[in-house]
């Protein structure tokens, strides 16, 4: 199983962006190095109509993004996060059908991060779609103290 490696403060982050969207989904991106290492997290704007179970980020805070990381040498976006303010920290099938429609327009494997709010302590899974992108497979999420 891969590892994906995420510093107890953007993890925080990440918790605090969740929460400030509810009752709707919060988004964003994981930027990091090639190896799963997170370096920084953004948020994007949601909007989707139906915000409270589903996400779509806007092309403006794709473009941020992506600057960030053309700023930031060996940085690039390892993936996407977001939260499910009701459920647990598995995608959903809405999610998966979003990623097999991304990995048909894009060759990377991109992450999949899901903030959980469902319990009091919030709880974080990172998935990625397998080889085929018929299903998600499940990364270990360790937590780092290093990050640029």
């Amino acid at each position: 199983m891969p590892t994906f490696h995420l510093p107890p403060d953007l993890r925080a982050e990440l918790v605090v962006y969740a929460r400030e969207a509810l009752p709707d989904e919060a988004c964003g991106f994981l930027l990091g190095t090639e190896d799963f290492h997170v370096t920084a997290v953004r948020s994007a704007r949601n909007l989707s109509p139906h915000s409270e179970d589903r996400f779509t980020i806007t092309p403006e805070d794709y473009a941020k993004a992506e600057r960030h990381c053309a700023r930031h040498a060996g940085t690039r976006i390892l993936g996407f996060w977001h939260s499910h303010p009701r459920s647990p920290a598995q995608p959903s099938r809405v999610d998966l059908e979003e990623a097999q429609g991304l990995m048909r327009s894009f060759p990377d494997r991109y992450l999949y991060l899901i903030v959980s709010l469902a319990r009091d302590e919030a709880e974080l899974a990172c998935w990625r779609l397998d080889e085929q992108g018929g299903q998600f497979e499940k990364l270990e999420l360790r937590s780092t103290h290093e990050h640029a």
